[in-house]
């Protein structure tokens, strides 16, 4: 039923209810709500367009890798003079070595050398304790990072153990 003023007993229970300004509140919720909409809509716009972009990298990458052609001509052109890391010829060492002029005689490049390695240690004898501990003297100075490995190997041979604990008692 509607009022004179085009009110009906519904609207009037809402405003009595929630008060008078109850359709300014629920209008701000509403453009609230349409508001974040549209910022949501935006993002997830902005979102999948970077998906995009990164499954058209992904695709590219695939292929360089898959295709060793277009790998080997990706590589020489990132690596050429033009590319974003460019490496002189000389550094690249294409080819044989070159040889070095002695007087009359070429001589190849020396290998570089291997770095030298501690000897690991030895286990000793089941019967000269006072010789497995001398040797650890000499290696614990020599190479200190290794010594526990020589006295693992010791364990074997409870003789050396007890011949220590006796002498330091």
């Amino acid at each position: 039923m509607l009022l004179a003023n085009g009110v009906s007993e519904e609207s009037l229970d809402v405003l009595d209810h929630f008060g008078a300004d109850a359709p300014a509140v629920l209008n701000d919720y509403a453009c609230a709500v349409e508001d974040q909409l549209i910022y949501t809509n935006e993002r997830l716009q902005e979102a999948i367009g970077l998906l995009q972009e990164l499954s058209n990298e992904h695709q590219a990458y695939e292929t360089i890798l898959t295709n060793p052609d277009i790998l080997a001509d990706y590589t020489c052109e990132f690596f050429g003079e033009n590319g974003p890391y460019p490496i002189p010829d000389s550094e690249i060492g294409y080819g044989r070595p070159q040889a070095q002029a002695v007087g009359t005689q070429y001589q190849r490049p020396s290998a570089p050398e291997r770095p030298q390695m501690p000897v690991p240690p030895q286990p000793q004898a089941q019967g000269n304790p006072e010789a497995f501990w001398n040797n650890f003297g000499a290696l614990a100075e020599r190479d200190p990072s290794n010594a526990w490995r020589y006295l693992n190997s010791a364990q074997q041979n409870p003789e050396v153990f007890r011949q220590k604990l006796l002498v330091m008692e």
